[in-house]
C-alpha cells in the first residue's frame, strides 16, 4: 500500500486508523465484559436450578413416604375392660 492510494495526508490517515483501531478495541472489550457477565449469570442460575431440583426431589420423596404411611392400616388399640 502506498500513500498515493489515499488522498489524505499520512498524518491524518494515521490518526484515523488509530481512532478506528481504538474504537474496535473498545467494542471488543465491551463485548468481552458482557460475555463474562452472562457466563457468571448462567453459572449462578444453573447452580440455583440444581439446588431447587434437589429440594423438589427430596420433598417428593418425603411426600410419597407420608402417603405410603397414611395408606397403611393402623392397628386398633385393644380396648378391653381389663
Amino acid at each position: 500500500m502506498s500513500t498515493k492510494e489515499f488522498k489524505c495526508p499520512p498524518t491524518r490517515l494515521a490518526r484515523l486508523f488509530r481512532k478506528s483501531r481504538d474504537a474496535w478495541k473498545q467494542r471488543a472489550a465491551d463485548k468481552q465484559r458482557v460475555l463474562k457477565k452472562m457466563r457468571i449469570t448462567v453459572r449462578d442460575l444453573s447452580a440455583s436450578r440444581d439446588h431447587w431440583r434437589q429440594v423438589a426431589r427430596q420433598q417428593a420423596a418425603q411426600l410419597a413416604q407420608l402417603r405410603e404411611q397414611r395408606a397403611q392400616p393402623h392397628p386398633e388399640p385393644d380396648r378391653g375392660g381389663h
